[in-house]
């Protein structure tokens, strides 16, 4: 049940007799769970709706443009409240973070809800018949599932959770009602790669397109598993022969802008060229690293033409981890034609925080930064924002920007892309 503490005036509420206090207890005689009952049936044009009014209970038929709100405000109890993950994945980054970090990044969610509303990805173990019921009713759609492998045995391995070996019964069932499902597949040297992986792939595609996307991304391994399973990275070799099954399996999809996609990280550790942006299609998987760097360099591109040519003389620091240094350098020619006369320094840092098999920029630290840079820069330094907390100038370790600045001697500039690095290159040298 859902307590109103404010109704709207001249609402859909207020007209009914709805007042603060009452209690919402069902939509089409449907229980209320969450807030995202309210968002749907707010879309909706015609429904009833169950209210206990000091111990009374009113059935209300609701008729409404599916533009109008029905115009209460209901308790924080309606807040989502992320679920827990119940797995034990032998790759789970969470349980490769060190002691002593804050308290939020241990937090393991499996959440369907916070899949549909941001995106994150889930296994959906904790997900039973009425969970599957409510999303094919309330049409919470797109969701994004981790997958992994289709072998029921391996994916009990990998996850240490039996009910992860009954995902693909969950799949059909979303699918048949029409949940567009994005995928993705964490791989593991010699446990869910090669023929594992075809397998996989061969089930996901039944039943695309319902199965819109599938995103193979490596396993990130940290210095800090002496208690977990054993795993081994994903090499040279592996990266390149997955690359070139991916592209094989995919080619049948490419007028319909593809259908499985290595991220970045493969095309950089096997030194391959990243694809041009036509395979990308719609970009939909760009938050697993799929064509990030593409993108990036598309943007540089665009933002370098949309920007006033200048010769003035500038050095500028651009810092970035091991496995972005090669996609910098390469963009040092775009940069130059524009700002002839800017020194453009591409600095990437070693991960000795969580180990050097980790080389990605967004899990770098300010004491990495610090340790590695010191005396070695100055002036104007450009970092991307992904090195900080979302909507924050800290960095994964605690250390803050305005900290780096006074611990390096810099101005710190902070991109967002590559038409941001553009405008930053531009004002820098005004």
């Amino acid at each position: 049940m859902a307590k109103v503490i404010l109704v709207d005036k001249d609402s859909i509420a207020e007209k009914l007799g709805i007042k603060v206090g009452d209690e919402i207890l069902a939509f089409d005689g449907n229980p209320i769970v969450d807030i995202l009952d309210f968002s749907y049936y707010d879309c909706m044009d015609e429904f009833t709706m169950t209210v206990s009014s000091n111990g009374n209970e009113k059935v209300y038929n609701v008729i409404k443009s599916v533009n109008e709100c029905i115009g209460v405000n209901v308790g924080e109890e309606m807040n989502l409240t992320p679920m827990r993950c119940k797995n034990k994945c032998q790759f789970c980054f969470v349980d490769q973070l060190p002691c002593g970090m804050r308290d939020t990044l241990y937090v393991k969610d499996d959440d369907y809800r916070l899949s549909f509303v941001c995106g994150n990805y889930v296994t959906l173990t904790n997900v039973g018949d009425k969970e599957l019921e409510r999303i094919a009713r309330m049409k919470l759609s797109p969701l994004y599932i981790s997958v992994h492998c289709f072998d029921r045995d391996m994916k009990t391995k990998l996850i240490s959770n039996p009910e992860g070996a009954k995902l693909f019964d969950k799949i059909d069932f979303l699918s048949k009602h029409g949940i567009t499902i994005h995928t993705q597949i964490v791989m593991c040297k010699g446990l869910n790669d090669g023929e594992v992986l075809m397998e996989t792939l061969c089930e996901l595609e039944k039943y695309y397109p319902s199965v819109a996307s599938v995103a193979i991304v490596p396993v990130g391994l940290t210095k800090f598993r002496d208690k977990l399973s054993p795993l081994l990275p994903i090499d040279r070799e592996l990266a390149g022969k997955t690359i070139d099954m991916v592209e094989q399996f995919n080619s049948k999809y490419e007028d319909n802008g593809g259908f499985v996609f290595c991220s970045d990280e493969f095309y950089i550790k096997a030194g391959r060229d990243i694809p041009q942006s036509s395979y990308y299609g719609d970009f939909g998987q760009i938050e697993n690293g799929v064509g990030l760097v593409r993108q990036f360099i598309d943007e540089l591109e665009y933002g370098l033409s949309d920007v006033e040519p200048s010769d003035k003389k500038a050095f500028i620091y651009s810092v970035t981890g091991q496995s972005f240094k090669g996609v910098l350098n390469s963009c040092v020619p775009l940069i130059n034609k524009i700002f002839p006369n800017v020194e453009f320094k591409v600095m990437d840092v070693v991960n000795k925080f969580f180990g050097e098999s980790i080389t990605v920029a967004g899990l770098l630290t300010g004491g990495d930064l610090i340790a590695q840079l010191s005396g070695k820069v100055s002036g104007d330094m450009i970092i991307p924002s992904n090195m900080l907390r979302e909507f924050t100038d800290t960095f994964l370790d605690g250390i803050t920007v305005h900290e780096l600045e006074e611990r390096l001697n810099v101005k710190v500039h902070i991109s967002h892309g590559g038409e941001d690095l553009a405008r930053i290159i531009s004002e820098v040298i005004r």
